[in-house]
């Protein structure tokens, strides 16, 4: 039978003594032929985990593939061509994190005119609500199949400008633009309730509302923070009063 050292300081003493315990001979002479279970040694035991290296660092799988055949699958996976150089613009810049979002998600993403298509159902009813309220405000009867009707005709220009703002978003020009046209249109909006007649309100508001609540949506939270901003220092400073 092979002999166990029992050495204070391994972890594996009280494993080993306890298949003592287990496997140990009867006192009793009852059976005297019965066979002897050989204990296995405490180097033999291997212990759970990954394997080490000579410096105590961990050794997994894939530091067995040597390093030439790892680029060799980065190069196929082709994820090295999402960071590579813009070859378009000539400045030799690197591809935009916003491009390689996009470029991710291109074949998951709905087709832009069915995404402008909801926006558009969405934008329509909200023209339609500010034409009633502005409408109602001023004590205007107006039946239900007029303000259909009015939706109906702004349909097709909310439509325009939702599809151009949604395929060209991700320019910085376009993103210019949208920032100053929400600016324009909540400012105007603004000098329209203090200083135009009640025509003018009506006629004009509810484009203007739709127009300013759906690039604030769209753009991000910086330029729209922005633009609430500049709308609201118009509303305090209001530069077109009349001076009394």
């Amino acid at each position: 039978m092979v002999s166990i050292s029992e050495d204070e300081h391994d972890d594996n003493v009280p494993l080993i003594k306890s298949l003592k315990e287990l496997t140990s001979e009867p006192r009793s002479t009852g059976n005297p032929t019965a066979p002897k279970l050989e204990y296995p040694s405490a180097s033999r035991i291997v212990r759970a985990g990954p394997n080490l290296d000579a410096d105590g660092k961990p050794r997994y799988l894939i530091d067995e593939i040597p390093d030439n055949e790892k680029m060799r699958l980065i190069r196929e996976s082709g994820i090295m061509n999402k960071y590579a150089k813009d070859k378009n613009n000539g400045t030799g810049s690197d591809v935009e994190e916003e491009d390689i979002l996009q470029y991710e998600d291109e074949e998951e993403r709905i087709p832009t005119w069915m995404d402008a298509l909801i926006y558009t159902v969405a934008l329509t009813a909200v023209y339609g609500l500010f034409e009633a309220l502005v409408n109602q405000q001023y004590n205007v009867e107006v039946g239900f199949m007029e303000v259909l009707e009015r939706m109906a005709k702004s349909a097709p220009a909310i439509y325009c400008i939702v599809f151009l703002t949604c395929r060209y978003r991700r320019m910085r020009v376009v993103n210019l633009l949208m920032l100053m046209a929400s600016c324009a249109s909540g400012c105007y909006f603004i000098h329209l309730n203090l200083h135009s007649p009640r025509l003018g309100i009506m006629r004009r508001a509810p484009g203007l509302v739709t127009l300013w609540i759906y690039l604030t949506f769209l753009m991000d939270v910086r330029p729209s923070i922005i633009s609430a901003i500049v709308v609201g220092l118009f509303w305090m400073l209001d530069p077109f009063k009349a001076d009394i």
